[in-house]
């Protein structure tokens, strides 16, 4: 199989990170560049490396602080948890609040040296 010119790879790239900010896990993208363009496991994940950077560029770019991202993702942990409780996914609502636990470091283990503003060693 020919390489990829410069603007396909570029559009693969812009595909994955599309894919990655739709919430598609790593190994789904993986999967999809590797069925749909035939590349190799070790190019694939090249590519996922690039789109990843890319989020993370775009990121730092906009000049989001980190308290903002945190506020972000804590409102949108709560909408989460709020819409699995509609939809009666017990599953979906503790995954949420675990991982709201785990940002924020106010639940248990936090008591135990855990969470965002201690370290456990």
């Amino acid at each position: 199989m020919p390489r990829a010119t410069a603007t396909e790879t570029l559009e693969r790239v812009e595909h994955l990170q599309g894919m990655i900010l739709e919430g598609q896990p790593n190994t789904a993208c993986l999967s999809f560049a590797r069925q749909a363009w035939g590349v190799s496991r070790a190019q694939g994940y090249r590519l996922l490396k690039k789109a990843w950077t890319q989020i993370k560029d775009d990121i730092d770019e906009s000049g989001i602080d980190r308290q903002e991202l945190l506020s972000w993702s804590i409102q949108t942990l709560m909408a989460a948890a709020g819409q699995a409780m509609q939809q009666k996914n017990p599953g979906a609502v503790v995954s949420a609040i675990r991982q709201l636990d785990h940002m924020t470091g106010t639940g248990y283990n936090s008591q135990r040296g855990y969470g965002i503003n201690r370290r456990k060693c």
